[in-house]
């Protein structure tokens, strides 16, 4: 499955990659690259919850509608946003576990809809 990032034209990010090499000292970020990832991290599209299948029901702006899977995004962009990279792997963690609880909900319900029309 794509990510909602693909699906809209966007290259793949690997934020947890990213963080990683941040948090370990590997990488010295730049306020180029830190502005670059303040912006990936503000956008729907590009940010933690971007990256994650775009199979999750979102609105026009690709902004979630499960509620806290929209207040996780939020407060992921504001920990890029304050050089937080440890918190803000902390949330994607958490973002990544809500994702699956949605996309297996999301699952369940197609087969539900298979089931009861007879196709599986």
């Amino acid at each position: 499955m794509k990510t909602y990032s693909e699906e809209k034209g966007k290259e793949k990010f690997d934020w947890n990659k990213t963080l990683d090499a941040l948090i370990e000292g590997v990488v010295e970020p730049s306020k180029e690259f830190k502005k670059k990832l303040a912006d990936k991290s503000m956008s729907w599209v590009t940010c933690a919850c971007g990256n994650q299948c775009s199979i999750l029901p979102r609105d026009a702006n690709g902004q979630p509608l499960d509620c806290e899977l929209s207040e996780l995004g939020l407060q992921f962009a504001g920990e890029i946003g304050t050089l937080r990279w440890s918190k803000a792997k902390e949330t994607l963690e958490k973002i990544e576990n809500r994702s699956v609880i949605l996309i297996e909900d999301k699952l369940g319900e197609a087969r539900a809809i298979l089931r009861a029309a007879g196709e599986i």
